[in-house]
C-alpha cells in the first residue's frame, strides 16, 4: 500500500487509508493457510490501473457497485500525484441473463460510471454498502456536510426514485477515522472500522493507527446507538477492517493479525450471547501472497468478490471474484446386492469397496476411497457447494447396473455441510459348477473317494490288502469304474481350472480383504440303502450337520446317508489339496483364510427307476463369493 501524507489536509478515505488506517504494509511473505483448488479470476470489467476494491453486489445481480480512484467525466482533476483522483463509487449493470457473475466478460457489463455523480459525484466517496432494506451507508472523506472530521458514515435513503441527501449516522461518527460500514441481513448490527481513540486526534496522529472493528446495535426508534470495539477473538489488537456480513449473518473481514502476513480475509459468526467464533482464515487463492481486503460475499452465497493488490492484475488494487470456501462431505452408505441360489436376494453392507465421487462439470475424479467394513464411504475431502457431482463405484465392471448416483452439493447454513446418501451395488454370484452325472459315475458303489484313477488304484489295492474288512458294501465289479476314471480326471483337471480362473478376481479390486470364495461340496447317493457295515477309516468326519467316526455302522437308507457326507468330505478335502499343490494364489488365498469349504450330505436321489443307478453317485460343487462372517466353513 501508499505512504499517505501527513498533513491537516490528508484524505483518510483513500483505498490506501482504508485498507490499513494510513499506515503503510510490506507483505514479504504468504501468511495463507493451506490452499484449496476454488477457482479465482480477475474481475477485468471492474477493474483499471487505479485502485479498484470494495465490491457490492445488488440484490437481485443486476448491479455491481464497487470503489476506484480512476478518472472519470466526472472526475478529471487529480488531487495529487499521491492520492490521483480521489475516491468515488463506481457502477456497472449487467447485460446478460446468466445467472454467472461473468465479471471476466465484457459483454456481460456495462462500462463502470460514476454512480450518482449529483449526489456523489465529488471526490471522497468511498465504500459503500445496503441493510436489507435497501438503504444505503456509504462512508466520506471530504465534501459532504455534517461529518465530525476524518472519514464519516453516512446514510442515504431513496425517495421516490430519488437519493436523499447523505446524513451523517451520528451517534457513530468520531473525530477519527470511521469507514466501511456492513449492516446484518437482520438489520440488528452495524459494524465499521475506525481508528477512533479517546482523545482528539492531532496532526501527528492522524492517518497512523490502525482501524478495529466496532459494533452499534438499532435502537427503537430505528436510530444507531453508540458503538463498541468488537471482542476478541475478531479484533486482535493488531489491524481490522473492510468487514463485510454474509447472508447468513456470517462476518467476514481482512486482518493483519499474522505476523508473516499482509492482510488477510476471515470470518466469524456472533453468537446469541454476544460472543464471536473463533477467526476462520481463508485458505489460498482466496487469501494470496499480497494484500487481500474487501470481502463481499453475493446474495446466493456462492461466490466472494475481493480486492487485492496480488501479481498479475491490471494495476494497484484490483477486484477479484471466487467461490466461497464452504466444507461439503459426502457420507454414503453402500449396500451390496447378492442374489442367493434358490432364494431371495440378500442385502449387507457392503465392506471394503472402491469408490469413488466424480464432479460431472469437468469429469474429475475429485474423492477416491473403500468404504468401512460397515459399508460407509465418508472421504476426508471438502466439495464445493451449488455443484453437481457423482457418487459411483471405482470398478463398475464388478457390478450389474451399477448407475452413479447423483447429488448437488448444498449451501450450507455455516461453513460445512454433509450430504447423506446411498447407493446399491448388485454383485452377480460367480459362476455356479455342478457335476453332470448323466455319462460319468463319480464313486465306486459304497465307496466315498471319488473315481479318479488314483483313487481306484489305490481303492483296489487297499480291498486286496483287506483295509476295508467292514466295508463290504464297496461294489468294484458293477460297472467298469476304469473307463469312467479318465473322465472322471479330465472332469477335475477342467475344475481345478476354473477355480484357478476364479482366483483372479479375488485379488483384484471386485472382491476385497473381507470376501471369502466359498467353495461347497455337496455328496449325492442312489436311493438304494447299504447292506450291513461298517465307516473303515481312522479319521472323524465332520460335515456341516454329521460327525461320523472310525467305526460307525452304516446300513440301509441311514448309512447312505451316511455315505452322502463321507463322500462330499473326501472330494472337498482332494480338491483342497489338489489345489493347494497347483496354485500360488490358492495357497494365499487359503493362508488368509479367504477360502472356504462346505462339506454337506443328505442329497439322496428320489428319481423313478432302478435304485442302483451309478449316474445318481454324485457330488455337485458350487463356488461363489461370500461376506467373511456369513456362512462357517473350513
Amino acid at each position: 500500500m501508499k505512504q499517505p501524507a501527513i498533513a491537516a489536509i490528508s484524505i483518510l478515505l483513500l483505498l490506501l487509508t482504508a485498507c490499513s488506517g494510513g499506515e503503510t504494509v510490506v507483505r514479504e511473505d504468504a501468511g495463507a493457510a493451506a490452499g484449496g483448488d476454488l477457482p479465482v479470476y480477475n474481475c477485468f470489467v471492474l477493474n483499471s490501473s487505479a485502485d479498484d476494491f470494495s465490491p457490492f453486489l445488488s440484490a437481485d445481480g443486476s448491479m455491481v457497485f464497487f470503489t476506484s480512484t480512476r478518472s472519470a467525466e466526472e472526475r478529471s482533476i487529480a488531487l495529487s500525484r499521491e492520492f490521483g483522483y480521489g475516491e468515488a463509487v463506481f457502477v456497472a449493470e449487467k447485460r446478460s441473463e446468466s445467472p454467472a457473475l461473468q465479471l471476466d466478460q465484457t459483454g456481460a457489463w456495462t462500462t463502470p460510471l460514476v454512480y450518482r455523480p449529483e449526489v456523489f459525484g465529488r471526490v471522497n466517496t468511498g465504500t459503500l454498502a445496503f441493510d436489507a432494506e435497501g438503504e444505503m451507508y456509504v462512508s466520506s472523506g471530504t465534501y459532504l456536510d455534517g461529518g465530525e472530521g476524518g472519514a464519516d458514515l453516512f446514510r442515504v435513503t431513496a425517495l421516490e426514485g430519488a437519493l436523499s441527501v447523505p446524513q451523517p449516522v451520528e451517534a457513530v461518527n468520531s473525530p477519527w477515522w470511521d469507514s466501511h460500514p456492513t449492516v446484518s441481513p437482520d438489520g440488528r448490527w452495524l459494524v465499521f472500522a475506525s481508528d477512533r481513540i479517546d482523545a482528539a486526534p492531532s496532526i501527528e496522529q492522524r492517518g497512523r493507527r490502525d482501524p478495529q472493528l466496532w459494533i452499534s446495535a438499532r435502537q427503537e426508534d430505528g436510530s444507531w446507538g453508540a458503538p463498541d470495539p468488537l471482542p476478541s477473538p475478531v479484533n486482535s489488537g493488531t489491524a481490522e477492517m473492510s468487514p463485510h456480513f454474509s447472508p447468513d449473518g456470517i462476518l467476514y473481514f481482512a486482518t493483519r493479525r499474522w505476523p508473516d502476513a499482509g492482510f488477510e480475509i476471515v470470518r466469524s459468526r456472533r453468537h446469541e450471547d454476544g460472543s464471536w467464533s473463533e477467526v476462520e482464515r481463508m485458505t489460498s487463492p482466496i487469501n494470496s501472497a499480497a494484500n487481500d481486503c474487501f470481502p463481499f460475499i453475493t446474495p446466493d452465497r456462492l461466490q466472494i468478490l475481493l480486492a487485492s493488490d496480488r501479481p498479475g492484475g491490471m494495476g494497484g488494487y484490483d477486484i477479484y471474484c471466487g467461490e466461497v470456501p464452504y466444507c461439503i462431505n459426502a457420507i454414503a452408505e453402500v449396500q451390496l446386492v447378492e442374489p442367493v441360489r434358490d432364494g431371495q436376494a440378500q442385502r449387507r453392507p457392503g465392506p471394503q469397496i472402491a469408490m469413488e465421487i466424480i464432479d460431472i462439470a469437468t469429469g474429475r475424479t475429485v474423492a477416491t476411497g473403500r468404504t468401512s467394513d460397515d459399508g460407509r464411504f465418508a472421504p476426508e475431502v471438502c466439495l464445493r457447494a451449488g455443484k453437481t457431482y457423482e457418487l459411483r463405484p471405482g470398478n463398475k465392471q464388478c457390478y450389474q447396473a451399477a448407475a452413479a448416483v447423483p447429488f448437488t452439493t448444498p449451501v450450507p447454513d455455516g461453513d460445512h455441510a454433509n450430504v447423506s446418501l446411498a447407493i446399491d451395488l448388485e454383485r452377480p454370484l460367480l459362476p455356479e459348477f455342478q457335476v453332470l452325472t448323466d455319462t460319468i459315475p463319480f464313486f465306486v458303489t459304497g465307496y466315498w473317494y471319488p473315481n479318479t484313477p488314483t483313487e481306484l488304484e489305490r481303492l483296489h489295492s487297499r480291498v486286496g490288502a483287506n483295509e476295508l474288512p467292514n466295508a463290504n458294501f464297496i461294489d468294484l465289479k458293477d460297472y467298469d469304474y476304469t473307463f469312467a476314471a479318465e473322465r472322471v480326471d479330465r472332469w477335475f483337471e477342467h475344475l481345478y481350472s476354473e477355480i484357478e480362473n476364479m482366483l483372479v478376481p479375488m485379488l483384484d479390486t471386485c472382491y476385497t480383504g473381507v470376501d471369502t470364495l466359498l467353495i461347497s461340496v455337496l455328496g449325492h447317493v442312489d436311493s438304494r440303502g447299504l447292506a450291513w457295515g461298517r465307516f473303515d477309516e481312522q479319521e472323524t468326519v465332520r460335515t456341516q450337520t454329521m460327525t461320523i467316526t472310525p467305526g460307525t455302522v452304516m446300513q440301509k437308507q441311514d448309512g447312505n446317508e451316511k455315505l452322502s457326507h463321507l463322500r462330499a468330505y473326501y472330494t472337498m478335502r482332494m480338491i483342497d489339496r489338489e489345489m493347494r499343490e497347483r496354485s500360488p494364489r490358492f495357497r494365499l488365498l487359503r493362508g488368509q483364510n479367504r477360502i472356504r469349504f462346505i462339506a454337506e450330505g443328505k442329497y439322496i436321489a428320489e428319481d423313478e427307476g432302478p435304485t442302483n443307478d451309478p449316474y445318481q453317485r454324485k457330488f455337485i460343487v458350487n463356488i461363489e463369493v461370500r461376506h467373511g462372517h456369513d456362512e462357517p466353513g473350513s
